[in-house]
């Protein structure tokens, strides 16, 4: 299954969400201005909460635009088709339900089970895009002289867990706004865990040339490890060719051979043609063993005939037998057993023993015709 950009709701984390009943805020405080800077609309949620004295924490939110596909969410529960019994966001925010039949909680999630599943065979990159509302949410314990504990990120037409606590909203903000102030969140944040739902709040954004700075920054930065990683992932979800040229000279020349196979996975994100020429040159001369491995397995799950082909180049040529091994591997993940000819002539005529026994394995696992012909032949030594 290919390894393609995936902000929508998985199948468990939807059961599990249609299970849970959610709590609503304690209260709903809106902003009283509009087009004002976002710094000083934080300033004024923050006085709001000492003000009303929220010592046991609160939310701060505010809403912004995104490009996604029709059918694609990010948050948790719920499909637009099946209503849940809680108010979406947007309700919470108007304080107005929509009259619509409710469903039965056990219907509603078998429903969405079975659409889920027909979901994870949909072609994304065919989706229909759309422009969506999204809150971020910024979770702050106790008085909230800390600074937020947690960033959430959830689509306005999708129910959400407030666990109770207060709500002051700050109405919409521009890109430029909202960047604005999840960099300087993320300067001010000390714990890590903190930081990466920030980055990811950063990644979510439409605008390539005010987000790939920000990643890049914390990219090149002195950062750890994990959090330079997650800022090469989420430039990877720009498909812009500003972040694959970021992402090549980290995929590089990066300090960390884990930050390097990072930036290789970004790339494979990244639904440019250029993406595939890039992860062919890293494999075949990476610095790293580990980078080049990466590279092999990430082409494929490119569905591209440029990709097959240097994947067959690999299995057969390259002087490296774990590379060669990586790439029939990589030839049985092609889509549409795209493979699966290449793989039935490494079985049949590769000098390497180890490699053919690698490529009749993987002609074993595919539910292919040819593959069960060829093996059949191959046993029978024709």
């Amino acid at each position: 299954m290919s390894g393609r950009k995936a902000l929508g709701l998985g199948l468990f984390t939807l059961m599990a969400a249609a299970l849970a009943a959610h709590e609503l805020p304690r209260e709903v405080v809106r902003h009283p201005g509009a087009g004002t800077a976002m710094g000083p609309r934080l300033e004024w949620a923050l006085h709001e909460a000492k003000a009303r004295r929220y010592s046991s924490g609160f939310r701060v939110g505010y809403g912004i635009r995104k490009l996604m596909g029709e059918r694609s969410y990010i948050g948790s529960w719920n499909d637009d088709r099946l209503r849940s019994t809680e108010p979406t966001i947007e309700e919470v925010l108007t304080g107005k339900r929509r009259a619509e039949p409710l469903m039965p909680r056990a219907e509603r999630l078998s429903r969405t089970a079975r659409e889920v599943l027909d979901d994870l065979e949909m072609d994304r990159t065919a989706e229909k895009k759309v422009w969506k509302d999204v809150a971020v949410l910024l979770r702050y314990e106790g008085d909230g002289n800390a600074g937020p504990d947690k960033v959430e990120m959830s689509n306005l037409e999708l129910d959400f867990d407030f666990q109770g606590l207060p709500l002051l909203w700050l109405g919409d903000a521009s890109d430029d706004q909202s960047l604005t102030l999840l960099r300087g969140l993320y300067a001010g944040v000390k714990r890590e865990e903190t930081k990466k739902h920030v980055l990811a709040a950063v990644g979510i954004h439409d605008t390539p040339d005010l987000v790939i700075p920000i990643l890049e920054s914390v990219l090149v930065s002195r950062d750890a490890d994990e959090l330079r990683k997650d800022a090469a992932f989420w430039i990877g979800q720009q498909d812009d060719a500003a972040a694959l040229k970021v992402l090549r000279r980290a995929a590089r020349t990066d300090r960390s051979c884990e930050v390097r196979k990072g930036a290789v996975f970004a790339i494979s994100q990244v639904e440019l043609e250029a993406a595939v020429d890039e992860l062919i040159d890293l494999a075949r001369a990476a610095e790293y063993e580990n980078v080049r491995h990466e590279a092999v397995f990430w082409l494929g799950q490119r569905a591209s005939k440029k990709a097959g082909a240097a994947l067959v180049e690999f299995a057969t040529k390259d002087g490296d037998s774990r590379v060669q091994e990586q790439a029939v591997f990589a030839l049985s993940q092609l889509p549409e057993n795209q493979g699966v000819e290449p793989l039935i002539k490494i079985a049949r005529t590769h000098p390497n023993p180890h490699v053919r026994k690698k490529a009749v394995f993987w002609l074993g696992e595919c539910h292919d015709p040819r593959a069960l012909e060829a093996l059949i032949a191959i046993v029978k030594g024709k």
